[in-house]
């Protein structure tokens, strides 16, 4: 799957360097485009949040409200939401793009060969050269089986000779530029270098903590603006912020798995993220809040609910009519051993039940659903 990301990155990638030769700034260049391309998401995300602090008062009343029957009160915010034009699945796009082009950043970035020098063919024979003479000279390479690719590259330029026999190999490798600054982007970075605390070996170890760092920053400053927009949602996020703490942590682990060049798309990317955040904070004053808040109110209701508020929307009415079913009604209780219906025939009115909630949210939202004329009383 991340294989097929990877391809057309590959092709972005591969123009950025055919123009620029280095294949560090290829991966700046190409991480700025990226975030270039979330910028909408990204505002949306926080246009979004600063809209649902304005609707603290309101939904802290609803909290209180019902605070006994979740079930409830997640309907009550859902419907409040809908009046207020504020879609809850605005701002995720953000995100899950982030987390795909990360996957995809890292084949290329393993895989240069393949999908920078369009040298795909050769890396098969390549690696068994490289393994015959490693075998023969006594050298262990443990990210060999994982990284050929940039394996080959680094005896590629210390012992061009191991890849003589493959016709155009060497000439093909000579041009490719794999370092940013002196620094090698096919490198690891180790707390326990093999050759001893190099300068570049330092400056490797580095990165992975400066990803850190930008990754704390960056949650530090959500949480700071989302505690002063939206206090309400930030009190009930919960664990939820331990988890957004916890990301960073991952991040300093992952580094030291990772070679230094997905590490450097993550740096450039969790700097390039706190700029964007900060600027759309600094753009979104509490007066130009209300005046977007008024325009997005008008423009979400005429286009309707989101996709992810009909799923909340339907399953608090789900949830609600089984609350229905299992306290009575004209037809017999669900309870095991008194129903009197086999276990095909519960299945079977359990999916209509479904089916007939599926309908109801239709019509609530003006739109067409197959009616099979099945009408339990517990939907009553």
């Amino acid at each position: 799957m991340f294989e097929l990301i990877a391809i057309p990155l590959g092709w972005i990638m591969r123009l950025i360097y055919n123009i620029v030769g280095s294949y560090g700034m290829s991966i700046l260049i190409f991480t700025l485009l990226v975030k270039a391309c979330t910028i909408p998401s990204t505002y949306k995300q926080q246009v979004n949040t600063a809209r649902r602090g304005l609707l603290s008062p309101k939904l802290e009343k609803i909290r209180k409200s019902y605070a006994n029957n979740p079930t409830k009160m997640q309907e009550e915010q859902n419907k409040l939401f809908t009046e207020e034009g504020i879609n809850i699945s605005a701002g995720c796009l953000s995100g899950i793009v982030t987390c795909i082009v990360l996957m995809g950043v890292y084949q290329v970035v393993v895989r240069p060969m393949s999908f920078i020098l369009n040298m795909k063919n050769d890396v098969a024979p390549a690696t068994d050269l490289l393994k015959a003479w490693l075998e023969s000279n006594q050298i262990t390479e443990k990210y060999l089986q994982a990284r050929p690719e940039l394996i080959i590259l680094k005896y590629a330029e210390s012992h061009p000779e191991i890849f003589a026999s493959i016709s155009g190999f060497n000439e093909k490798i000579a041009g490719f530029e794999n370092t940013f600054f002196g620094l090698d982007l096919g490198g690891q970075p180790s707390l326990h270098p093999e050759n001893g605390w190099t300068f570049s070996a330092l400056v490797l170890a580095a990165l992975p903590v400066l990803c850190f760092l930008a990754q704390i920053l960056l949650t530090f400053i959500s949480q700071r603006h989302m505690k002063k927009q939206d206090p309400e949602s930030a009190k009930t996020m919960g664990s939820m912020n331990l988890m957004l703490y916890m990301m960073p942590v991952m991040t300093l682990w992952m580094g030291y798995s990772f070679p230094a060049g997905l590490n450097f798309y993550w740096l450039i990317n969790s700097i390039s993220s706190v700029v964007l955040t900060l600027g759309i904070y600094r753009y979104l004053t509490p007066e130009r809040v209300l005046v977007i808040n008024e325009k997005e109110k008008q423009k979400q209701l005429a286009k309707g609910p989101g996709w992810m508020q009909r799923m909340m929307d339907m399953s608090a009415q789900m949830q609600q009519e089984q609350m229905n079913a299992a306290q009575g009604g004209n037809r017999t209780r669900y309870a095991d051993g008194d129903d009197g219906m086999s276990r095909k025939e519960r299945a079977e009115y359990d999916r209509k039940l479904i089916e007939a909630a599926r309908r109801r949210a239709a019509e609530k939202y003006g739109e067409e659903y197959p009616d099979d004329g099945f009408e339990p009383d517990e939907l009553d």
